[in-house]
């Protein structure tokens, strides 16, 4: 142990100063490194840019077509428009009517239709055949699922 004030023989402090010239030179390449980054950045965004403007063009037409268009019709009075609604539909449960006149379809008040099928009953399908026999009666079709559709080959042209 030294006494205070007393300095021992052996150094513990540096005797050399710290290299400026390498300092200087390492700060200047991180410098010309984050100026590179820099640069490349600016042209990959610089594209981008470029592409993402010769893409929008249609939009920015399509968005004035949108412009040109008529308004949407606003419902101005809701409880007057749907009682008129609601009227025209009652009208046409309440009356008789052609729905298709060329293919015989008419529209009959529901009351009358219920009357009529008590009238007349349900029409006779199977005539006592159960579900299993109608089913087994249907015409078949040429398509069997277990059968592959086969095409005839062609013949060969000369």
């Amino acid at each position: 142990m030294n006494p205070q004030g007393h300095q021992a023989s052996y150094g513990t402090h540096e005797k050399k100063d710290a290299d400026v010239i390498s300092l200087g030179m390492i700060a200047v390449l991180l410098f010309l490194i984050i100026a590179v980054c820099l640069l490349v950045c600016w042209g990959i965004l610089h594209e981008f840019n470029r592409s993402r403007a010769v893409h929008e063009r249609p939009r920015i037409r399509a968005a004035e077509e949108v412009a040109q268009m008529p308004q949407p019709q606003l419902i101005t009075r809701p409880g007057k428009e749907w009682s008129e609604v609601r009227l025209l539909e009652q009208t046409k449960l309440q009356t008789l009517g052609w729905v298709d006149r060329q293919a015989g379809v008419a529209r009959v008040p529901i009351s009358e239709a219920m009357k009529l099928l008590v009238e007349r009953g349900l029409p006779e399908v199977g005539a006592g055949q159960t579900r299993l026999q109608l089913m087994q009666a249907r015409p078949q079709t040429d398509v069997q699922p277990n059968n592959p559709i086969t095409l005839p080959a062609p013949e060969a042209t000369p």
